[in-house]
């Protein structure tokens, strides 16, 4: 019997090694992004200090410019006497008389005020009281109001210097006007204020005249 040969079985070529095969473009993995500086602090604290620089600018230029208190300026036009009587014995004197009171308002805000007097003293004695109702005076402007103002000689005939003056043909008045109210600044804004006004006036008797000199104080609180 026969026996087939045997095989000789050669031994396997060793195994290959993978080589990698390189990845598309579009798949390959990103490049890391270079980080960048932190600024963004740096921006903010910028910001913050122009703005604050900003709004102490504009403070500084209301509280220097526009909210700098003007004085009011008070001024007494056309006087005239509208009616005068007086006898020297007895002592009588009947007084009526007309004044234009013109104020101006030089500050960058409007006043409103409430109705208020203006009165009319004789050395210091009650002379005569005329009303003067509410109103406003606009920003950086003027206004005229006329008053009659009626002398009440009942408080002044027993006055010393009455006599002496009559003589001398002058009378010697002061008006004070105390005007109550608001300075009103974009409409919203509102400072209580307070404006007083006066007027030392001049009578003259013969040729039936007046003269005067005014000033006036404005306070804000």
């Amino acid at each position: 019997m026969q026996t087939q040969p045997e095989v000789m079985l050669k031994p396997s070529a060793p195994p290959i090694p993978m080589v990698p095969l390189p990845l598309h473009p579009l798949t390959a993995p990103p490049e890391p992004i270079p980080k960048k500086k932190p600024k963004t602090c740096l921006k903010v604290i910028c910001c913050l200090l122009l703005i604050i620089i900003v709004l102490i600018a504009v403070f500084m230029f209301f509280a220097l410019y526009l909210f700098k208190k003007r004085d009011i300026q008070i001024t007494a036009n056309n006087l005239n006497l509208e009616d005068m009587s007086f006898t020297m014995t007895p002592i009588t004197l009947n007084m009526v008389f007309g004044i234009n009171i013109g104020i101006k308002n030089p500050n960058y805000a409007g006043f409103k005020y409430e109705s208020t007097n203006t009165t009319i003293l004789y050395h210091g004695l009650l002379a005569g009281i005329s009303p003067m109702p509410a109103g406003m005076i606009k920003a950086r402007s003027s206004k005229t109001m006329h008053n009659t103002i009626y002398i009440i000689a009942a408080t002044i005939v027993n006055s010393p210097f009455l006599l002496p003056e009559l003589v001398a043909g002058k009378l010697l008045l002061t008006s004070k006007t105390s005007m109550v109210g608001k300075v009103v600044l974009f409409n919203n804004i509102k400072i209580h204020a307070t404006v007083d006004a006066s007027c030392d006036i001049i009578v003259d008797l013969q040729s039936q005249t007046m003269t005067s000199n005014c000033n006036g104080n404005v306070k804000m609180s």
